[in-house]
């Protein structure tokens, strides 16, 4: 039976296996058709100069093909020639300089400083993740490794966007492989690109290229496009040269390709597209694809940030609704009504929502709360040593009371630093004051022969001073603001040493309260202090981390903000400034 439909997948970021990809695009094609996926990754190696794979078992799939457009081997080659890539750190330096020179935003110099120095830190608290996923993994709760994915998609970044050679060498890749697939099975067949990633830029700037070349057959066969995880918007923004080629659509198919794009708010990487979706279906390009926002699908299903980038390969409801809506022609049989349920898009799943947003922040405040509480109970030893048998209630009321203030002072000063929006910087000081409140009704609780609401109402003094610890926390962030402001490249320096400043003021009111009574160990409290320290500065960087996440990947706020129209189109660099 000949083939009627070729699935071309397009491969994403990362160290990835030949035909792995396609493996797993029919695996959701096999699921779709109530098949169990049993294609072991050897038979995909036919010797066909396409490279598609066909199979009359099942039947329901005989008139599919699966093939792949592979790249992976050329940025590859840059990695493991070294010292051509350039670090991390300072090629995001140089796209922060290049989108301050083009003045996609209002940007001050402190500002482009306070930026530098926030993706430092995240790196930073990557870093200290991949540590977390490592001791996750050998405990068999889940295995992800999110510095890799975020890494190896920068590294790829690299070679699609900067690298002019190698970036041409994917275009011509993917050029011969759908020119392959339409010799062989042209005259009849049609073709749905499934990309992911990085994998979608690719794709796009070779469907652009295949309509600019009059000479080019394959490309009225194309129907379908899927892009998961798709970053294009970003480079059509930050990399306006990748796209200055296409001005106008000189061969336009004659049936408007049918683009759907999915992502997950989750998803570092996969953002909306409706940068792409104002470029490319209207004016010169109108009727060369058939996007409208409708078929822009965002959704919150992946309960885990980051690793979010690989998990639609599993989704089932993802795929089941590209399969349903547009590999399914209208002119097939009707659905089975077991596949119905795919007609609708992917929508968000309550649990994965809850966990997105609470469960980070939740981790971040239990971890605080378990360096306070050594802290506190090095303390108590030394003051008290003999009191072996503290009850549990105030225990744990003076360390959340306690927690509650660091957590307070946390918020209201790392905002500043993320946002320049005031909005979020007024949320911010009632995030304050919610956890004064918080703090001063833990504190209440451990205060047992006080009424709590005689308590409530009387703020907590440090000892053998007049001071409020709730002046004194608002103190410290203040300091922290100010700092942070005057000297962004102090960094996290900001918080803790203020931070430290009023804890070891604390600390030595209340041993000198002690006075001679105590006859405890003095270095323990050192050496509590230090991990106390060290728990605070991670607990700042997962804040840090989360918010942004949330902000500018799941509430998908630009970090660039630019005029469409400027962002639409290839843009000279603004004149340096004289000396």
């Amino acid at each position: 039976m000949p083939v009627k439909k070729i699935i071309v997948a397009v491969h994403g970021i990362g160290d990835q296996s030949q035909f792995a990809t396609t493996q797993q695009v029919l695996a959701q094609f096999s699921r779709y058709y109530g098949q169990t996926p049993a294609v072991p990754l050897g038979s995909f190696h036919n010797g066909k100069g396409s490279g598609v794979f066909t199979s009359d078992d099942p039947p329901a799939m005989s008139d599919f093909g699966f093939a792949e457009v592979y790249w992976a081997d050329i940025p590859r080659q840059v990695v493991q020639q070294k010292y051509l890539l350039e670090d991390v750190q300072p090629w995001v330096r140089t796209i922060i300089g290049r989108v301050h020179r083009q003045r996609l935003n209002d940007l001050t110099e402190t500002e482009v400083q306070r930026i530098e120095q926030v993706l430092g830190e995240m790196l930073q608290t990557i870093d200290v993740l991949e540590r977390l996923f490592f001791l996750a993994k050998k405990m068999g709760l889940f295995s992800f490794d999110l510095r890799k994915v975020l890494l190896d998609f920068l590294d790829d970044v690299q070679i699609v966007a900067e690298f002019k050679e190698q970036g041409g060498k994917i275009g011509e890749v993917f050029a011969r492989q759908m020119q392959a697939v339409y010799d062989e099975f042209g005259n009849d067949g049609e073709i749905y690109i499934v990309a992911h990633s990085e994998g979608t830029v690719v794709a796009l700037l070779g469907l652009l290229t295949a309509m600019c070349d009059p000479q080019n057959r394959w490309i009225s066969k194309v129907r379908g496009l899927m892009t998961i995880g798709s970053p294009i918007d970003k480079h059509l923004i930050l990399w306006p040269k990748l796209f200055a080629d296409f001005e106008s659509a000189c061969n336009k198919p004659a049936v408007p390709i049918e683009w759907h794009n999915y992502y997950d708010y989750g998803d570092p990487v996969g953002f909306e597209l409706e940068t792409a979706r104002a470029r490319f279906t209207v004016g010169p390009w109108e009727g060369a694809f058939d996007f409208p926002e409708g078929h822009d699908h965002g959704f919150a299903r992946y309960p885990l940030p980051g690793k979010a980038h690989n998990d639609y390969w599993r989704d089932e409801n993802v795929f089941g609704h590209f399969i349903r809506n547009v590999v399914e022609s209208p002119a097939s049989p009707p659905p089975r009504p077991e596949v119905e349920k795919y007609k609708n898009p992917p929508k968000s799943k309550a649990l994965a929502e809850i966990v997105s947003w609470i469960v980070p922040y939740l981790g971040a405040a239990a971890l605080l709360f378990c360096g306070v509480l050594v802290l506190y109970k090095a303390v108590h030893g030394f003051i008290e040593p003999k009191d072996l048998n503290q009850k549990l209630l105030p225990l744990f009321s003076a360390v959340g009371s306690i927690t509650c203030l660091l957590a307070g002072i946390t918020v209201v000063a790392r905002i500043p630093r993320l946002t320049r929006a005031w909005t979020w910087r007024s949320f911010g000081a009632l995030v304050f004051l919610v956890f004064v409140a918080a703090s001063q009704a833990a504190h209440c609780l451990a205060e047992e022969s006080t009424p709590f609401r005689s308590c409530f109402m009387t703020p907590q003094v440090v000892p053998g001073t007049h001071f409020s610890l709730v002046w004194i926390a608002l103190a410290v962030a203040l300091a922290a603001s100010v700092l942070g402001t005057l000297w962004p490249r102090l960094g996290m320096g900001t918080l803790l040493v203020p931070g430290m400043i009023a804890v070891a003021y604390v600390v030595f009111q209340h041993a000198h309260q002690a006075g001679s009574d105590t006859s405890g160990k003095l270095w323990p409290v050192f050496l509590a202090g230090a991990m106390f320290l060290y728990i605070w500065w991670l607990v700042a960087l997962l804040f840090d981390l989360t918010f942004v996440w949330h902000r500018y990947i799941r509430m998908s706020v630009p970090i660039f903000r630019a005029e469409s129209a400027r962002a639409l189109q290839p843009m000279a660099p603004a004149p340096l400034p004289g000396p």
